[in-house]
This record gives structure tokens, sequence and C-alpha cells, in this order.
């Protein structure tokens, strides 16, 4: 056997061998990077999406039942979830000073036609007793990059630790993937109350919660919304 015959049968078996691989785990690379595309690939998505609101620099634009419900099936469509669409909306509204508001309302009525990601994204964003959400630019004192308005205060319960809410809560800067410096905020777990420092979104469809007292930080699925 010649030493190209030989290297060429150990390629094809190596080759047989990821095909086997992937075929009992189910991997698919390219369907896997399909599925959940994350904030920057979605951006382009969103930013045709945003361009049809008629937003004015300078005001704060309340969202209708019908956006709402355009810009949630869109999530579904291409496969992020609700802090990467918050994520895409504040990078293209807070430079052209805008700021925007969605009814709590709105979105729990979304959830007879959408999963908007299960418990775990619903318990970070107090859906519950969630007034409204605003985000984007600041147009007044006072204002943070994303606050949530709450009916009252909520405890709930966030796999690292029980979340307490402030009536008022949210996060004072947003960046790319990144929400930062978070108020309102506090994470209990057994004898320890320790506040919410930041959520970065660190891959497409992931989360990681850094807690002040805890040096690691709890990193988990945040599901995408989905079509019920």
């Amino acid at each position: 056997m010649t030493n190209s015959l030989r290297r060429l049968l150990v390629l094809v078996a190596v080759l047989l061998s990821c095909l086997f691989t992937a075929s009992v785990y189910g991997v698919d690379s390219a369907a896997e990077k399909d599925s959940r595309i994350g904030s920057d690939a979605a951006l382009p998505h969103i930013k045709k999406y945003v361009e049809q609101l008629p937003l004015v620099p300078g005001e704060n634009y309340e969202c209708t039942m019908e956006d709402i419900r355009n810009v949630v099936d869109l999530a579904a469509e291409i496969h992020i979830n609700v802090f990467e669409i918050i994520d895409c909306f504040y990078r293209l509204i807070e430079p052209r000073n805008i700021r925007i508001t969605i009814l709590g309302e709105h979105l729990r009525q979304m959830q007879n036609e959408y999963d908007l990601g299960g418990k775990r994204v619903l318990a970070i964003l107090a859906l519950e007793k969630l007034e409204r959400l605003e985000t984007g630019a600041k147009l007044v004192p006072g204002q943070e990059a994303l606050d949530l308005f709450l009916t009252e205060p909520y405890e709930t319960y966030i796999e690292i630790g029980t979340a307490i809410y402030e009536d008022r809560a949210g996060f004072k800067k947003i960046s790319p993937c990144l929400f930062d410096e978070a108020y309102g905020i506090t994470v209990k777990k057994f004898f320890i109350k320790s506040p919410l420092v930041k959520l970065e979104l660190f891959a497409p469809g992931k989360g990681a919660i850094y807690i002040k007292a805890i040096s690691r930080p709890k990193k988990w699925n945040l599901d995408v919304v989905t079509y019920k």
C-alpha cells in the first residue's frame, strides 16, 4: 500500500467518524448557527422593522399592540430572545435620541400566541408585575437605559437565587450584548443578599447574570421567542 493511499484511507475514516458522531448527537453546525442568531445578526432585521415606525428624535414613542405583535412575530421568525430584541432596539434608537415605551399588558397578551422564552426569561423581565418598559435615549433627568416600572415590589426565583425587585428597576447602561449597572434588583441566596450587577448576552440565545457577592456568573439559555 502506497503512502498516498494510506493517507487517503485515514482521511476517509476520520470523515466517516465525524459524520457518525454528528448523527448520534444530532449535531448540525449550520442548523445550530441558524437556530439562534443573536443580536448582531438580528440587527439588520430589526432595523428594517424600526424604520417603519413613526419615531421622532427627542420624543418617547409608545408602542401599540400591533407594533408589539409584529416585533414578537419577527423575533420568532429569526430566532432571538426578548433581551436580544431590546439590545437591537437600543442600538438603533439611542443614537437617534429616541425612547420607546412597551406596556407590560401588551407583552402579557402576547403569551396567548407566543412563548416569550419560558419561566426564566419572564422572571428576569418581571413580566408578571410589569407595568411598562422604557428603553433608549435619556430624554429627561432620571431616565436610565432600561427602566422597568412594576405595579408593586416583586420577588421571583431565577435559579441563582430569589430576585427582589423594587417597583422601579433596570439597567443604567446598555452596550452591545451587555445590560450593565443594574439598579433596583437584589438577589437573595441562603443568608446572602447582594445586588445584581449585569446581564451579559455572551452567545446567541444565552445569558450570564452577575451578582456582586458571587464570584462566578450564572450562565444559562435565555430561550428565543417561539410560536405556540
